[in-house]
């Protein structure tokens, strides 16, 4: 019996489809952070703010309120690669980082670095023999521990005219370029917070250029509002997924079309509309709604909402109409069939949810205020030969039982939602 060979289109085509694992699409890459993990950020003034920090452990804890993970802040004013007036960098990092036993440590330096001048080549090599020096004692003390090199966040040159010929932060952009290549050479993750900060700040020139100088009023330090654009920038690095529920009924057939971290039950229909039981594995991120100017600003240079606050909710085959929408019997707010079928996005919303997630914010605030005071109080005795004890102890013992109480607030609770038809509005 002879056998026809199939011309090389029908060929490929027939091997394409007898091979379900061609051109599949890669599978979603897990977030950064691990339960059990210990996170040290360390770094200059802009770290010792603690707004980036508590953004992301917020995040963290919100939307991975199953497992356990511990922050500390270890940036302190005015430091470089060498170390600062807390003490140098052999002092800083066996004081401030090692006894925590991180498993991730990440380190944003440079802006001191480059004294707020142009790069010379003494600059340079003292940034880049430093900072390589920081990542071997990391390594040497902390077996196993990830690192992530952040990129030095922008001195304003967008809303200001440059102070130096080529600007001071052409400077910074170089040091970024100096931690990439630190990062590859020691297996380490690069985050970049220089070039997406400074496209914010474009974006909010174009819009309101007052209220976008507001953001950098030293040219150096962000307002809190705008240490967003560095969280967002290390999440994003960090693998951070944009979802925090999302669920899709079809009110016609009463049944849950689809759901992702989120748990539908007692779906029925009631009084013009249906009703039905959710629980989340998430709560979405403490951000006032529109009403408040500062936020309001921050979603339309920042892309936040769409890559990392998505709390979805659609519902399919609902009569045309509007429908107000409640939870736990408290109106949230009125939605056409059309905008439903579409999908709305919860976490806009002032929810039980959300309103949770503030609470949970609060008490990150409180713990990292706590660790604060305790790191001073170090940095104190050093300086001045006053002791840290008892007040250090009974502050770490205050940071424990407030790192518990965080993730007892961050637990996610089971509400009861609503859509019923209603009038339509003149």
């Amino acid at each position: 019996m002879r056998f026809r060979v199939p011309n090389s289109f029908a060929f490929i085509a027939i091997v394409i489809a007898s091979s379900p694992f061609l051109f599949a699409q890669p599978a979603e890459k897990s977030y950064y952070l691990h339960d059990g993990d210990t996170v040290v950020f360390y770094g200059d003034s802009i770290t010792e703010q603690r707004y980036y920090t508590q953004d992301v452990d917020v995040y963290t804890v919100t939307r991975f309120p199953h497992m356990q993970v511990q922050f500390f802040n270890a940036g302190v004013g005015g430091d470089r690669v060498s170390g600062g007036s807390a003490g140098s960098i052999d002092t800083r990092l066996p004081r401030d980082v090692f006894p925590q036993k991180p498993t991730v440590v990440t380190i944003m330096l440079g802006m001191n670095d480059g004294g707020y001048g142009n790069l010379t080549p003494e600059i340079e090599s003292k940034y880049t023999q430093g900072y390589e020096h920081i990542l071997n004692s990391l390594e040497t003390a902390l077996p196993g521990v990830r690192l992530s090199l952040l990129g030095p966040s922008p001195y304003d040159e967008v809303t200001r005219p440059a102070k130096v010929p080529g600007g001071y932060n052409s400077t910074l952009t170089h040091f970024s370029e100096i931690d990439s290549e630190l990062a590859r050479k020691h297996n380490a993750t690069f985050i970049d917070l220089n070039a997406p900060f400074v496209a914010s700040l474009n974006r909010g020139a174009a819009i309101d250029p007052l209220a976008t100088e507001l953001l950098l009023p030293d040219r150096v330090h962000p307002e809190p509002m705008a240490h967003w654009f560095m969280a967002a920038a290390i999440l994003k690095g960090w693998n951070a997924p944009s979802i925090v529920s999302s669920t899709t009924i079809d009110a016609k057939q009463l049944t849950t079309i689809e759901t992702k971290n989120a748990h539908v039950s007692d779906l029925s229909a009631k009084q013009s509309g249906i009703s039905w039981t959710q629980l989340d594995d998430a709560l979405p991120l403490p951000f006032d709604d529109d009403k408040n100017a500062a936020n309001h600003f921050l979603q339309q240079i920042t892309d936040i909402e769409r890559d990392l606050n998505q709390q979805l909710l659609t519902v399919h085959g609902l009569a045309e109409g509007n429908y107000q929408f409640t939870i736990d019997g408290t109106p949230i707010g009125i939605f056409t069939n059309a905008e439903l079928n579409t999908g709305v996005n919860l976490a806009r919303l002032s929810t039980p949810m959300r309103g949770q997630a503030f609470r949970v914010s609060w008490l990150v605030r409180d713990r990292d205020d706590a660790h604060y005071v305790r790191l001073q109080m170090f940095v104190n005795q050093m300086k001045y030969g006053t002791s840290a004890e008892p007040g250090a102890s009974d502050l770490l013992q205050f940071e424990k039982e407030l790192q518990k109480r965080i993730y007892e607030f961050a637990q996610p609770k089971s509400h009861q939602y609503q859509l019923k038809a209603i009038a339509t509005p003149n």
